[in-house]
């Protein structure tokens, strides 16, 4: 099965850091559902599937934004926004999904502003000085 890529459901997130993210299947997914027409709906079985794939993604890209807002320095604003993003993605992860079109929508601007954020942060400074084995 080279080539091929499998999104897995993980929404307490064990396997973080195991698999690199698929982002660019990711941002596929987020712009098909952002683009959905009024009609017609799609399936109530389609919708919880699409959302838990969304809601497995959102809590891999807060993975990421949670370690890249640590090498930052105590205070950088870049780091106190992420606090912010991840406390909001934490209280919308923690409900229940649901086999609705507003559900998948909302996971998948989740997404969107997760990997927006991740993006500021990698491209944020200064950063935490690396410390060696000697300790300097």
């Amino acid at each position: 099965m080279s080539g091929a890529h499998i999104a897995l459901y993980d929404p307490e997130g064990h396997l973080n850091g195991e698999f690199p993210l698929d982002r660019a299947s990711h941002e596929r997914m987020v712009k098909a559902v952002l683009g959905w027409p009024a009609d017609p709906v799609p399936r109530p079985a389609d919708l919880e599937q699409i959302t838990l794939r969304l809601t497995g993604a959102a809590h891999v890209v807060a993975d990421d934004v949670r370690h890249a807002a640590e090498q930052l320095t105590d205070g950088h604003t870049a780091r106190t926004l992420a606090a912010a993003v991840l406390a909001e993605a934490r209280h919308r992860l923690a409900a229940a999904p649901q086999d609705t079109v507003g559900c998948a929508q909302g996971h998948a601007r989740l997404v969107r502003t997760l990997y927006e954020h991740l993006d500021h942060l990698t491209e944020a400074a200064p950063r935490r000085p690396v410390r060696t084995r000697g300790g300097a």
